[in-house]
């Protein structure tokens, strides 16, 4: 930009916004927004804007910001307007009007191109931010939840369900949600049992209270204390948490980080109650999560049709994910805020970064953490040893027909997947001596349009899976 052939008009304008761009430098102390503005104003002015960076605390809000630089621009085009209303006022204008007309013309086009570019660099400043605060955020949010469950312990604050002393918590996989689980546990659950079921509504939960009558039948209540007015109703018998999570598809991490916050709410994070896992899929995957983090609170987990490897229509469906969600109706974008420090397993959309279960099932293996855990803190793998895990997996038969000079034989054959997960997958055979039981069950389906993944949870089966762990961990 030729800054000597500048009008005063324009010269002095830049001057204005240049103290008010200072005025807010000097507010915000950020280095990352001094730069973003450096980058333009070294073209505007071939100068850098002084450093008032002197504190530790940054107070900027970015729309604020965008908005003052839209003023700027509105300045300008104020000032075009005003020059060419005088130009074309003028009955005979020189060659000098000509000239001075042209050139404020011309520094507004410029000026304007640069501050449009300044706000596109604010976004991403603003992006940049929003990403390392998500990041942040995992971490110190699973410490506010550790300190919370500590201060209940030691000062002996009792929930609503503090008094149960055995406790099933159902995760559902993704782009899922409870329903098949909350369908099976009923089916599962004995007489007086307790089933809650946590569901998300807008950005609220929505907490959903029913129990097992004496005759087997599943009643509801709008308010967990009048359970207690209910005639021969105690605490002995199961409570059982069908879980949905806050998004569909979130990181497993994020999973760990809200149950554990949910379950402390209700009282049942403390040294007494052990609690049950159940994973369907992707939420397996959550519930070991859950008990790496937290082991001390849990006795068991079951799980079925659950990928401990890496998943191949995962890869596809993150790598792919225009085509998974256009053709094959996925949402793979779907994601918490939660933010994974293993760059693998990460993804982006248009400048923000996200990690959930596509991104997590593309990169890792179940394995890697589990291993990971082994080397930074044995005594949390010594204890996941001693839990009762079994992984089931789901598996289909088809009719076959083979042909041969000999003869033809038709029948059923076992296929090694559930459609979806292998058969080794699902038995987390990547995981070693941490497996305790290992069964299988055939499921119906075909194919990947109704795959048999979709059916297990709902399988009379594990129902019976179900029944029979949550009495033999009560025993």
């Amino acid at each position: 930009m030729a800054y000597y052939n500048r009008e005063p008009e324009i010269t002095n304008m830049i001057k204005s916004h240049e103290r008010r761009a200072n005025r807010m430098l000097q507010h915000a102390q950020s280095s990352r927004l001094l730069e973003a503005f450096n980058k333009i104003w070294v073209s505007i002015e071939n100068k850098e804007l002084p450093n008032f960076v002197s504190k530790n605390v940054m107070n900027f809000n970015v729309a604020d910001i965008k908005s003052e630089i839209n003023d700027w621009i509105k300045d300008l085009k104020d000032c075009q307007e005003n020059a060419r209303r005088k130009f074309e006022s003028m009955e005979d204008p020189s060659p000098e009007d000509i000239q001075k007309r042209n050139n404020i013309t011309s520094d507004v086009v410029l000026l304007i191109s640069q501050y449009e570019n300044l706000k596109n660099g604010l976004d991403q400043v603003e992006q940049d931010f929003s990403n390392v605060a998500r990041t942040h955020r995992a971490p110190m949010r699973e410490a506010l939840t550790d300190i919370s469950i500590l201060y209940n312990s030691v000062n002996h604050v009792k929930g609503d369900f503090s008094d149960y002393k055995n406790v099933s918590v159902y995760v559902h996989g993704i782009e899922d949600s409870g329903n098949g689980f909350n369908n099976s546990v009923e089916k599962g659950a004995q007489k007086g049992d307790v089933i809650v079921r946590i569901k998300k509504k807008g950005d609220k939960y929505d907490y959903e209270y029913t129990y097992i009558d004496k005759r087997g039948n599943r009643k509801t209540v709008d308010e967990y204390k009048k359970l207690f007015r209910i005639d021969g109703f105690n605490t002995d018998g199961r409570l059982h948490i069908v879980y949905d999570t806050n998004e569909p598809n979130e990181h497993r991490q994020a999973t760990s980080d809200d149950l554990a916050e949910k379950l402390n709410e209700m009282g049942l994070m403390n040294e007494e109650i052990k609690i049950d896992m159940f994973g369907h899929s992707y939420g397996g995957r959550r519930s070991l999560q859950f008990a790496m983090d937290y082991p001390d609170h849990v006795r068991s987990i079951t799980t079925i049709g659950t990928p401990y490897d890496k998943n191949l229509l995962a890869t596809g469906a993150n790598r792919a994910r225009w085509l998974a969600d256009n053709a094959a109706g996925r949402d793979t974008m779907n994601t918490s805020d939660y933010l994974d420090f293993n760059k693998e397993n990460k993804n982006n959309d248009n400048g923000k970064d996200y990690s959930n279960a596509y991104t997590d099932m593309d990169s890792e293996a179940m394995t890697e953490d589990i291993n990971h855990l082994k080397s930074a803190n044995p005594e949390v793998y010594q204890k996941l040893q001693k839990m009762d895990i079994t992984a089931a997996a789901g598996y289909r038969t088809e009719d076959t027909v083979s042909f041969s000079p000999y003869y033809t034989a038709s029948g059923k054959h076992k296929i090694n997947s559930d459609d979806i997960v292998s058969v080794e997958s699902q038995h987390g055979d990547i995981l070693g001596d941490l497996i305790d039981e290992k069964p299988e069950i055939e499921v119906k389906g075909s194919g990947v349009t109704k795959p048999g993944h979709i059916y297990e949870v709902e399988d009379s089966e594990f129902v019976d899976l179900i029944r029979e762990v949550n009495k033999k961990e009560a025993e």
